[in-house]
């Protein structure tokens, strides 16, 4: 079994980190919020479903902003 996060392309990743933030802050009820809106149903959002190969990314994300992350922080990693 091959496991791990594959991260996304950088516009996909954009939406994802912003929503992961977004959901550390407010809850999975936001999260919910885009996945039963018309924005959910599309493949900017496809991430946040659990077949999306893009998901572990999103999931590892939440868990990162929800102990302290910040943008900065992961920006700075980037470089």
């Amino acid at each position: 079994v091959i496991s791990g996060v594959i991260r996304p392309p950088p516009e996909i990743r954009a939406v994802a980190d912003k929503t992961a933030l977004f959901v550390a802050k407010n809850g999975r009820a936001f999260e919910q919020r885009i996945l039963n809106s018309e924005k959910g149903k599309t493949p900017k959002f496809a991430f946040l479903h659990a077949t999306s190969p893009f998901n572990a990314y999103y999931e590892q994300k939440i868990r990162f902003y929800e102990e302290g992350g910040t943008e900065e922080g992961e920006e700075k990693k980037d470089e």
